[in-house]
């Protein structure tokens, strides 16, 4: 592709001799071998192609075009250095660049033959015609200095036959290209640089052109500063209210947005990794078919499928277990409300049995709690729940209580001056204490008659 650019420099540069540049591509196109010959032809196919390409790439082939032309100028200018060819230049460089030794290394090796008989290329020739490495390591020493004979020592090492192949394989890949491509692809390169000397030369006048005006317009902004600094501080005033709580909602939304973005990554990167693997691997399948490898195909494709279904299969169960463990979450809530609006229902229920046991002596025998009071106990063993503050009296302490206020209302009575004497007697009673007394006082009245209280109490 370098050398049609370098063909393309040539019709720029020199327009009177377009027509001979054309008759004469077949020749300047021989660096880019058979292949490239025989696909194009004749010079007239070439320059329609050139055309057409032209037209394809606009942009992008002025710019491939200017560093080919950079290239071909390089080349040209590094051969004049090194007192060579530019095609031997090419073939030097190529050897170098395989070897690992750089091309300004060989400058320096050219220079040190600077007031000798010799130029580069007879230098090596002599070098290479030594049989062991170690000859021509010391011969390059005499010639070139000891630190640069040894920086070429990977070059040196080849023997004449090496450097002859690596020569020849520079030219069948089409890397050399032809004296008068390099000096056309230079002669371009002047062109572009002339051309964008024009083109700065060009801005620089309209700038200066324009350069009052802008002067007069850096003079008012200097002159207006303080308007336009009370003009800017009024409007973000204005503005800053409006914007600072949607820029507080962003920054509050953002961190949990990237922290829901960061565990989603984490969670699909595992499954994309091997997609990914496999796709490569498919396309490793379809090179290996190209150069007729139909196994290497086949395991492309078996490692695509397989590391797909893999993932797709990660994804879909991860998906089905958050999914499941949702419906399990949900249906925990909705049976703990349930429990707990039962076990609700359950200890109104409850409380009512106790009160209807605490009454009437039904249900088990546990009294339960008794906060109210309690004005009677139905049958022995019963269980209740006492509290703070609360009497409990035995039976035998109930009938001496009662019996002392029966006594005491009796001696009051009888102190008494008359019918219509006035009695004072004070009486701190607790109800259902007296309650308790009274009924057992009755009880044993009804024993001793014969009697029973049943639907007395």
């Amino acid at each position: 592709m370098m050398e049609i650019f370098s063909l393309v420099g040539k019709v720029l540069v020199d327009s009177n001799d377009a027509q001979n540049s054309i008759q004469k591509t077949e020749e300047k196109a021989e660096g880019l071998g058979s292949k490239l010959q025989k696909g194009i032809g004749t010079a007239a196919k070439w320059a329609a192609g050139i055309t057409g390409a032209a037209v394809a790439v606009g942009g992008a082939m002025v710019a491939a075009a200017k560093d080919t032309a950079a290239e071909m100028d390089a080349i040209d200018k590094g051969a004049q250095r090194m007192k060579i060819a530019t095609d031997t230049y090419q073939e030097l460089s190529y050897a170098a660049g395989l070897s690992g030794v750089s091309m300004d290394t060989l400058e320096k090796a050219a220079k040190k033959l600077e007031g000798t008989d010799l130029n580069m290329d007879a230098a090596l020739e002599q070098i290479y015609a030594l049989g062991t490495a170690e000859e021509r390591s010391a011969k390059a020493a005499e010639l070139f200095g000891d630190t640069v004979a040894y920086q070429m020592t990977p070059l040196l090492n080849a023997s004449a036959e090496d450097m002859a192949g690596m020569k020849k394989e520079a030219h069948d890949l089409g890397l050399v290209m032809s004296e008068e491509a390099v000096q056309n692809g230079a002669a371009m390169g002047d062109m572009f640089s002339k051309v964008e000397s024009s083109i700065a030369q060009l801005k620089n006048g309209l700038i200066s052109e324009f350069m009052p005006y802008v002067m007069e317009i850096l003079q008012w902004v200097i002159d207006n500063i303080p308007m336009i600094k009370d003009t800017v501080g009024s409007v973000m005033d204005a503005i800053i209210p409006i914007v600072k709580p949607v820029l507080d909602g962003v920054m509050a939304f953002l961190p949990p947005m990237l922290k829901k973005i960061k565990e989603f990554i984490d969670w699909i990167l595992p499954y994309i990794t091997p997609i990914i693997d496999g796709v490569v691997a498919f396309i490793q399948g379809i090179f290996s078919l190209m150069n007729g490898d139909t196994e290497g195909f086949i395991n492309g494709i078996t490692t695509l499928l397989t590391n797909l279904g893999t993932s797709l299969f990660g994804i879909g169960k991860d998906i089905i277990t958050s999914l499941w463990d949702g419906i399990k979450n949900i249906w925990s809530r909705v049976t703990e409300w349930f429990t707990e609006k039962i076990q609700w229902i359950k200890d109104k229920f409850q409380g009512i049995k106790d009160s209807v046991s605490g009454w009437f002596g039904l249900g088990n025998r546990s009294g339960g709690s008794h906060a109210a009071g309690l004005n009677y106990v139905p049958y022995d063993g019963y269980q209740a729940t006492l509290h703070r503050g609360e009497t409990v009296l035995n039976a035998h302490d109930t009938q001496s209580m009662v019996q002392d206020i029966a006594g005491a209302i009796k001696d009051a009575l009888a102190g008494a001056s008359g019918p219509s004497a006035p009695i004072e007697l004070t009486l701190n009673i607790d109800g259902r204490q007296f309650a308790q007394a009274t009924y057992d006082a009755t009880q044993r009245e009804a024993n001793r008659r014969g009697r029973s209280l049943v639907g007395v109490y």
